[in-house]
């Protein structure tokens, strides 16, 4: 896949899920988004990450417990656009969901599934003009401190990004 040049249009739709890369998976028998974490092997994600091409001018998103072990609040900066996620815990359908929304007026909402080793963000978005849309975003971690994440933007073109962890 080409390096996606980040567009307004994506990641200001990709800012409201912040491209969250928490390892969520539908049926996982957990009590809560802690236990979530720990059993798709992605506890890691807290903390900070940027784009690696720009040390963060371009792309930057921390994640950390709003309530420990219940809520990860997503905070991010793309380009000029900023967003704030939720990503919770459904004990009932034991799923990891996200529900997002940006300076820009966007937001979005979705839920997350492993694939082997990935975790796949499925995402229902509307922009800030009221277009509706989808997306799925592979998050694939290649080690402790680096995690590519790849889709389609809006526009249908493919897109890779690579974040490592802010030292």
């Amino acid at each position: 896949m080409k390096n996606l040049l980040i567009g307004r249009s994506v990641f200001s739709l990709l800012g409201c899920a912040a491209i969250s890369m928490s390892a969520m998976i539908s049926q996982l028998r957990a009590d809560d988004l802690s236990e979530a974490l720990e059993y798709a092997g992605w506890t890691g994600i807290l903390g900070t990450w940027v784009d690696e091409d720009s040390n963060g001018n371009r792309v930057k998103i921390t994640y950390a417990w709003k309530f420990e072990g219940k809520l990860i609040e997503v905070t991010s900066k793309m380009g000029d656009t900023q967003s704030v996620s939720l990503m919770g815990f459904n004990p009932e359908t034991e799923e990891v969901y996200m529900v997002g929304g940006n300076s820009k007026g966007g937001g979005s909402l979705g839920k997350w599934r492993m694939e082997g080793a990935d975790v796949v963000l499925e995402l229902g978005y509307m922009s800030p003009t009221g277009d509706k849309g989808a997306m799925s975003l592979r998050h694939h971690r290649v080690d402790d401190d680096t995690i590519v994440v790849s889709g389609n933007g809006e526009n249908g073109n493919p897109f890779t990004l690579r974040l490592v962890r802010a030292q």
